[in-house]
């Protein structure tokens, strides 16, 4: 498989982690997670382990309103390990007022580590909230 068919499989996780995430669909999201996962989010403690992020998400998806948006920046895929870098924006439900501070944008990178079975699987999730990232990337 060329380097870009087997980017392709890893974009094919991230789009599945968007459906699953705005879906608030845990088991199908929790798939695509490595056991051996950690989580470095902008607003929270490291974690680390699959159970432990997936228990986090839990909680998170109480508070969480409207759709995750992804545009992809950057991506490189050697061996078994790939990087997807990009931005991301939570779009607000329609009718919603969100609050300008509310920090609905920021940068993600993503490391997928390949599997036994050859899936692509998220080992390494880091996001911030740079000020180049605005909701107007997205329209």
């Amino acid at each position: 498989m060329t380097d870009e068919q087997e980017l392709g499989k890893v974009r094919e996780n991230l789009t599945t982690w968007l459906e699953a995430f705005n879906e608030k669909d845990i088991d199908k999201l929790f798939s695509l997670y490595d056991e051996e996962s950690v989580y470095a989010n902008a607003g929270a403690a490291l974690m680390t382990g699959k159970e432990n992020i997936k228990g986090w998400y839990l909680e998170a998806f109480k508070m969480v309103e409207g759709t995750l948006l992804y545009k992809e920046e950057t991506a490189f895929q050697e061996g078994g390990l790939a990087l997807l870098v990009g931005k991301y924006f939570f779009q607000p439900p329609q009718g919603s007022e969100s609050s300008a501070d509310a920090h609905l944008t920021g940068r993600v990178a993503l490391v997928y580590r390949k599997a036994a079975d050859g899936r692509w699987l998220l080992l390494f999730d880091m996001d911030n909230m740079p000020p180049d990232v605005t909701p107007s990337d997205f329209v």
